[in-house]
C-alpha cells in the first residue's frame, strides 16, 4: 500500500508539475502544443513502466508469501518430529533423568545451606 500511495503522489506531482511548466513557459500556441503532446507521451510512458514495474512487485511479494508458508510449514513439520523423536528417546532413560534432577536439586540445598552458614560465620566474627 505504501508503494502505491508514493507512486500515486509521484504520478500526480509530475503531472502537475508537468502541465504548470508547460503553460507558465512563454512559447506560441503551436509550440505549446507540441510541448504538450511531447509531454503526455513521456508521461504516459512514465505511467506505463510504473504499472508494469508496479505488477512486477506484487508477483514477486506473492511468490514469497507462498515460498514462506511453505518454508513455515515445512519448518513446523520438522519442530514435530524432532520433539516426537525426543519424547520416544527419553522414555527409556525418564526414571534415571529424575533421580538425576532430584541428585541435582539436593546439592543445590545443601550449597544452599553452606553459604547461608558461611555468611552467619562471617558476620560473628565481624561482630567479634
Amino acid at each position: 500500500m505504501k508503494a502505491k500511495s508514493i507512486l500515486t503522489g509521484f504520478l500526480t506531482g509530475a503531472l502537475i508539475a508537468g502541465v504548470s511548466t508547460l503553460l507558465y513557459a512563454p512559447a506560441s500556441g503551436k509550440d505549446l502544443r507540441k510541448r504538450i503532446n511531447k509531454n503526455i507521451e513521456e508521461i504516459m510512458s512514465l505511467i506505463t513502466e510504473m504499472t508494469e514495474q508496479i505488477k512486477e512487485m506484487k508477483d514477486e511479494a506473492i511468490t514469497a508469501s507462498n515460498v514462506s508458508k511453505e518454508s513455515m510449514k515445512d519448518f513446523i513439520s520438522d519442530v514435530k518430529i524432532l520433539i516426537q523423536n525426543w519424547k520416544e528417546n527419553i522414555e527409556p532413560h525418564k526414571e534415571e533423568i529424575g533421580l538425576k534432577m532430584k541428585e541435582i536439586e539436593s546439592a543445590l540445598s545443601e550449597l544452599e545451606a553452606i553459604m547461608v552458614t558461611s555468611s552467619v560465620n562471617s558476620l560473628k566474627k565481624i561482630n567479634e
